[in-house]
């Protein structure tokens, strides 16, 4: 479909969030709005019935001449006002990335239901805690997701700026840090590089482990290369929530994975502990790292600090 486009205010980051939630709540109340230049945003659908809120930061200056670099943004409802800010804050250089947010329509924090089936596999009810066991949310939309991902919003992306296909990062948190995971292990090719924050590997029962298991193989039969270089950002947080979520959050975690990563010699992994932060404060220093690696540095620096 042919979206149309208009402009609007823009929703600003707030500062760290105070206070830790379950590994899939919303990071805090709605931001305020501020606005920008070279910004618009747009609604776009895949014919399914559903659309998404597409929030696009134009780079400043002329492209380079492969095309502007990209980060790509789950949860643009909350993520896009941070990593717009981020960039602002950034200096010179970082102006030069363009920032897209995929969210939902409507302001404020995301739609909790529709990211509950977009960014994971089908799920057993039995993995859901006792809130929502009893009626669980829908889940298992993720392929359809990465369907509109990749055959809608990029070439829709593409027609609107020169973005340079073999530099497009994306960024997750918590069940988008899965679907990222997931993302990774079976459309490697499709991100050149990856910043993933608590990804939510405890979900139904640890199934993505399953997919990382799978990937690593092939990787060994492929003689422990990737077919391109690929960087990825673990990061996890380390302040305690509630009982629940530090169980959940326990190992095998984010740690695990980024070690299992690193072992292949195609890939580029860094892992970033945040000891000071919890899963909701978190959010927006990850968003920073994700610039910078957006921007071209190494997972490892950025991982050092």
């Amino acid at each position: 479909m042919s979206p149309t486009v208009h402009r609007r205010a823009l929703l600003a980051a707030l500062p760290a969030l105070s206070a830790a939630r379950s590994a899939t709540a919303q990071p805090g109340p709605p931001p305020e709005a501020v606005s920008g230049p070279g910004i618009e945003t747009f609604d776009l659908g895949s014919g399914a019935g559903h659309e998404w809120r597409i929030t696009l930061a134009r780079p400043e200056g002329p492209p380079p001449a492969g095309g502007y670099p990209c980060l790509w943004l789950l949860d643009g409802n909350a993520t896009f006002p941070m990593a717009w800010r981020a960039r602002q804050q950034a200096g010179a250089g970082a102006g030069g990335v363009a920032l897209v947010g995929i969210g939902h329509p409507g302001e404020g924090r995301p739609d909790n239901a529709r990211r509950f089936l977009e960014l994971t596999p089908p799920t057993v009810p039995e993995t859901f805690g006792e809130r929502r066991r009893e009626d669980p949310p829908e889940t298992g939309g993720r392929g359809a997701f990465l369907a509109f991902l990749d055959t809608v919003l990029r070439p829709e992306l593409q027609r609107r700026l020169p973005l340079d296909p073999g530099r497009m990062t994306l960024f997750g948190h918590s069940l988008g840090g899965l679907f990222g995971l997931h993302v990774l292990f079976t459309r490697p090719e499709m991100f050149e590089a990856y910043a993933l924050a608590d990804p939510s590997i405890w979900w139904n029962r640890r199934s993505i482990l399953d997919e990382q298991a799978a990937f690593l193989a092939g990787m060994r039969l492929a003689g422990g290369r990737a077919a391109r270089p690929v960087r990825v950002l673990v990061s996890i947080s380390g302040k305690p929530g509630r009982a629940e979520s530090v169980a959940r959050m326990g190992p095998p975690n984010g740690r695990d994975t980024a070690a299992a990563l690193a072992a292949i010699p195609g890939l580029r992994v860094g892992f970033r502990d945040m000891p000071e932060e919890n899963h909701g404060t978190m959010m927006a220093p990850s968003i920073s790292n994700a610039l910078k690696l957006a921007l071209g540095r190494s997972p490892e620096e950025i991982a050092a600090g």
